[in-house]
């Protein structure tokens, strides 16, 4: 299933990665979602092209009904950034992958920090993968508006997280 999702953030692409990689920040979005925050890593410099690894737990409940009752208790996801180096004017892409504990659930998206100097405009594009016979279809569909959700939900948090923490 693909998704595809784009929100202008109103502030510069410097304090939008700046809360990326917040684990404060990265916290405060997993809150809002509903799961809980496991784990925030940052690899490499931010001033260059680097990654970070975000773990959360997301209980059954949050889950698609459809895959209820392969999940048990719930899920452990881990969503893997890989950031480009910036591009003259501060751009970025990112290539996102999360990949689901213990299930044959994945998903993967490309996105697009555009630097329009006191605005970010974010692009996201992706696909949810669920590789189980005969509801694989089904799982994907129905998780897919979640990622989506996920995804977006860091974007359309960011503006008053910066406006409250910048």
């Amino acid at each position: 299933m693909a998704m595809k999702e784009s929100h202008t953030i109103n502030a510069p692409i410097d304090k939008v990665l700046e809360a990326f990689t917040s684990e404060d920040f990265a916290r405060h979005v997993a809150k809002k979602a509903g799961v809980e925050f496991e784990s925030l890593n940052v690899d490499g410099e931010t001033s260059g092209a680097f990654t970070v690894t975000t773990v959360r737990g997301v209980g059954a409940d949050k889950v698609p009904s459809v895959a209820q009752k392969f999940v048990g208790n719930g899920v452990k996801l881990t969503q893997v950034d890989k950031y480009s180096a910036p591009q003259e004017n501060g751009s970025r892409s990112v290539e996102t992958s999360i990949d689901v504990a213990g299930m044959p659930v994945s998903a993967s998206a490309h996105q697009d920090l555009a630097s329009q100097g006191e605005q970010t405009v974010v692009d996201v594009e992706g696909e949810v993968k669920a590789n189980i016979p005969l509801v694989g279809k089904k799982i994907s569909s129905a998780a897919e508006p979640y990622i989506g959700k996920a995804l977006s939900l860091q974007s359309t948090t960011a503006e008053d997280w910066i406006k409250n923490h910048g």
